[in-house]
């Protein structure tokens, strides 16, 4: 079994393993180094003979937001690499491709981290692809003597290497699906705003992010990055562009981490909504005319897990009454009183309250607010919400945190790790799903039943536990307290 093809740079030689062939480590764009720091991606220089594609590139500088195993212990500036995996060489076989975007609130993560291996889906007959992309200051700097949105145009450089090479990986460059989760799904959303990305991919899929703004907070603006980015600029000296692009890696890395915005200010509740190096409205890469752009032109999949605050307020931590009741104010506003009346009546002591409002304000409400924008033009809108809570999360107490739905999109369920035979039923019903929708458009439900679109009149989503079932997804008293603070015009 040959895992060797051409490619418009070149030759090169992956691997195949239990099946499937593995090319690993593929530059789509040149080094962004030197005088390249800070501006768009270029084109990949071609070789002659055969490269080696058999280990994942280094990893993006960073030094917060890696979710899972990145399987590389170098990190360089030098990172614009991308990963396949397919079990068929043959461009007629025309497979769905699966382009997974990364999460790590812009700030870790990698194509190579180990839960989002591709093998177990290239299995079931689609050519998947992972990629880096510039992470903090290095990808999403904004101002006015460099630009803005790096981290964007890398992306946007990878899915048109995909266009033009994925045929030689079996992969169908008109049937291409982007799929990311947390800041990856804000990248989709991006991705599905830009003018620059149209025609790249054709169906999208956003798990637990890229949704509206929450309904208490402004969206992430130029400005505030802007500010930020000028801060970073004379923390390193103020000088030339020539020189800021000589800063040492691991100097303008540590500058760029001290700004990012993971650290509140005294009294300020911490959410992800703090974080400053991110995608903004630059007026060129994107703009705010074109803010919904392909989301009501293309099918889109999007969802989020019913406990997403457990990843960032961790169970066993001090709580108290006071830390709800401020979360609460900062994200309640004008509902605040009610609010604290309907959490003080759940079930459950105050981090599972926190959980709620914490959960409900910034994933549950804004997916709400997405799914009523964006079913107005869309037919071909589908909504889940991920409620499973395997063995080894109920142990922890973590429940359906944020990145729980991962592994099981990707089938990399490691069962001595806390996971049972309904998690492996489980992780096959969405990995199917996810390759319905990558296929036709449309995920398949239960047992191939019709997973039915969100639409204005049913708001009807599918509940993902240890049997998925179809319910609107829009019945819950804490949301919809939420969603009356939102103003008419977000």
């Amino acid at each position: 079994m040959s895992s060797r093809v051409t490619i418009s740079q070149g030759e090169i030689e992956g691997f195949p393993e239990s099946g499937i062939h593995k090319f690993l480590g593929l530059p789509y764009a040149q080094a962004p180094v030197g005088p390249l720091r800070w501006q768009a991606p270029q084109p990949p220089i071609a070789w002659t003979g055969v490269r080696n594609a058999k280990s994942y590139g280094p990893a993006c500088p960073q030094t917060t937001g890696a979710v899972f195993n990145l399987q590389v212990d170098r990190q360089s500036e030098d990172c614009l690499y991308l990963n396949v995996w397919t079990k068929t060489l043959d461009p007629e076989e025309k497979q769905p491709v699966m382009v997974w975007i990364h999460g790590g609130g812009f700030l870790g993560g990698a194509g190579s981290e180990d839960a989002t291996d591709g093998s177990h889906l290239a299995e079931k007959g689609v050519t998947v692809v992972s990629f880096n992309y510039r992470l903090g200051a290095f990808g999403y700097l904004a101002h006015a003597d460099f630009g803005a949105n790096f981290g964007v145009l890398d992306q946007i450089a990878a899915l048109g290497w995909v266009k033009e090479n994925i045929a030689a990986f079996g992969g169908n460059p008109d049937c291409i699906t982007i799929f990311g989760q947390s800041a990856g799904a804000h990248s989709v959303r991006k991705l599905l705003a830009t003018r620059l990305a149209r025609g790249l991919f054709h169906r999208a899929i956003l798990q637990s992010g890229g949704f509206e703004p929450p309904a208490f907070d402004v969206a992430w603006t130029y400005e505030r990055t802007a500010a930020a980015s000028s801060a970073l600029i004379q923390r390193l000296g103020g000088g030339r562009q020539a020189e800021l692009r000589a800063v040492p890696t691991d100097v303008l890395k540590q500058v760029s981490h001290e700004l990012c915005g993971v650290f509140p200010r005294p009294g300020q509740v911490h959410t992800p909504a703090n974080l400053v190096w991110v995608p903004v409205e630059d007026g060129d890469v994107l703009t705010a005319e074109d803010r919904l752009g392909a989301m009501t032109a293309l099918p889109v999949l999007m969802g989020f897990t019913k406990n997403e605050a457990r990843y960032f307020i961790k169970p066993g931590q001090a709580h108290d009454e006071k830390v709800l009741e401020a979360m609460t104010r900062v994200m309640g506003r004008e509902q605040a009183g009610s609010l604290l009346v309907a959490l003080n009546a759940l079930d459950g002591g105050i981090y599972d309250r926190l959980d709620k409002i914490f959960t409900s304000s910034i994933w549950a409400e804004p997916a709400l607010a997405t799914a009523r924008l964006v079913a107005r033009d869309n037919p071909r809108l589908f909504v889940y919400r991920f409620d499973r809570v395997s063995p080894g999360m109920q142990r922890s107490n973590e429940l359906a945190k944020h990145t729980a739905d991962i592994k099981y999109a990707f089938g990399n369920l490691q069962p001595p790790d806390g996971y049972d035979d309904i998690d492996a039923n489980l992780t096959t019903f969405m990995q199917d799903a996810w390759i319905s929708f990558a296929r036709t458009g449309v995920p398949l439900g239960m047992n191939g039943e019709r997973w039915p679109p969100f639409t204005a009149g049913s708001e009807l989503g599918l509940i993902i536990d240890a049997a998925p079932d179809i319910s609107r997804v829009s019945d819950d008293s804490i949301v919809k307290l939420l969603h009356l603070v939102r103003s008419p015009e977000r």
